[in-house]
């Protein structure tokens, strides 16, 4: 009987492996054929965990392949694989099955020729080595979306994507549109930018790793996203805050309301961080600002509105609470009969402009009393005292009130 060849074949990932395995003797084999590196023992092409994998094995020669049975001598195969097609027609036995642990599993292969009558009686085995690598992790990206984030328009926004793999990933928008100012990393897979157009955005990100020599086709996996973009939340004032900056004073009641538009739910108010208000008013749940003010002085706050998304909008001003409106105490100059007059009634505090007015009291014959300037002028024409009290209202509804006294002296005699 001649010479029998074993011919094995690996099949790993759709490519094929041959070797050839001596019937005779051990070591009879041929590298540059095979799949199979080295001699006696040959290691054959790497399996991977939970990947298919095929070894054919192949007799060469001039005997009938029907005398020939396949058997695993010592060692054992790789858990998962196992012998499932002895030698036929196509001469050729098949080693197949889908690997279930990692590891390097060393075994002989044993050809027995005497399965039928007629057949000569002989055997041969060989050693062989099947490296079998763990499983490629499947990529998962992150995160898991269990509530649907919200931006604003003109407030910038990011959303960090991540996988639970950390190898270079390449990131695209498989599917849908994000929303208009925002992009996505290709690179660090950072969802950013400042949206432009309100509206419920759904898209699909993708996320691919470098190409696997152990993974065919690529790893890869996809995530359905949705991003909401709402107006921005808008705080407008009424008076006195229709230009961001008031002016009162000391003592007369403030209110003014601040409303927020644009948000949804509840709005929060709130005095930012390390602002406060003119000591004696008070920002209400409401956004009312109400009280009077108890010390003059120029106060910048801020104030915040929160909606029931969490969505904020601040609104700054200015409050300039003057001192209170007072007339100014000082002693009237002496007018003289024929003489020209004129003296000027002065306050401090208050806001301008201030109306005056005579509450009790003649004015001396020929004298006048201005009341936009305060200002007592004319011609006096009889000697005497005169006591007068004033009264200045000014813009806000703030009075004072005081008394004085003119004295006109007669002409001197000629």
């Amino acid at each position: 009987m001649s010479l029998k060849r074993l011919l094995l074949t690996a099949v790993v990932a759709l490519a094929a492996a041959v070797v050839f395995v001596p019937v005779a003797s051990a070591g009879d084999f041929d590298p540059p054929r095979m799949g199979c590196t080295g001699d006696d023992p040959a290691t054959c092409p790497a399996g991977q965990v939970g990947k298919p994998y095929s070894l054919s094995v192949r007799l060469v020669g001039d005997q009938d392949t029907g005398c020939a049975v396949l058997s695993v001598g010592s060692g054992s195969l790789p858990p998962g694989l196992s012998i499932t097609q002895q030698f036929n027609e196509t001469n050729a036995a098949i080693i197949s099955g889908t690997p279930t642990a990692a590891g390097t599993y060393s075994f002989y292969l044993t050809v027995d020729y005497n399965a039928a009558p007629g057949c000569l009686k002989s055997s041969s085995d060989n050693q062989f080595i099947i490296q079998i690598n763990p499983e490629v992790p499947r990529l998962v990206l992150q995160p898991e979306q269990s509530a649907v984030p919200i931006s604003t328009i003109g407030r910038p926004f990011a959303l960090q994507m991540t996988s639970n793999l950390a190898d270079p990933k390449t990131w695209t928008v498989a599917a849908g549109q994000l929303p208009p100012g925002l992009s996505l990393g290709a690179s660090d897979g950072l969802i950013s930018g400042t949206p432009t157009t309100a509206g419920t955005y759904s898209f699909t990100v993708s996320a691919a790793l470098s190409p696997d020599p152990l993974a065919s086709p690529p790893r890869s996996d996809t995530k359905a996203l949705q991003i909401v973009v709402r107006p921005a939340v808008v705080i407008s004032a009424s008076e006195p805050f229709v230009v961001g900056r008031a002016k009162w004073e000391v003592g007369v009641p403030f209110d003014a309301t601040l409303e927020a538009t644009g948000g949804n739910g509840v709005y929060t108010w709130a005095l930012a961080t390390g602002s406060t208000l003119p000591t004696g008013l008070a920002l209400g749940t409401d956004g009312t600002i109400t009280g009077r003010p108890r010390a003059a002085g120029i106060t910048r706050f801020s104030v915040t509105a929160t909606d029931g998304e969490g969505r904020v909008a601040t609104y700054r001003g200015t409050l300039n609470i003057a001192a209170k409106l007072a007339i100014v105490v000082r002693p009237l100059p002496v007018g003289k009969v024929g003489k020209r007059y004129q003296a000027r009634l002065r306050t401090t505090g208050g806001v301008a402009p201030v109306a005056w007015r005579i509450k009790t009291g003649p004015l001396p014959r020929g004298v006048r009393f201005d009341r936009m300037l305060g200002v007592l002028a004319g011609t006096p024409t009889r000697a005497g005292r005169y006591r007068i009290t004033v009264k200045v209202t000014d813009e806000l509804g703030a009075k004072s009130t005081k008394s004085f006294t003119i004295v006109v002296r007669a002409a001197p005699k000629r």
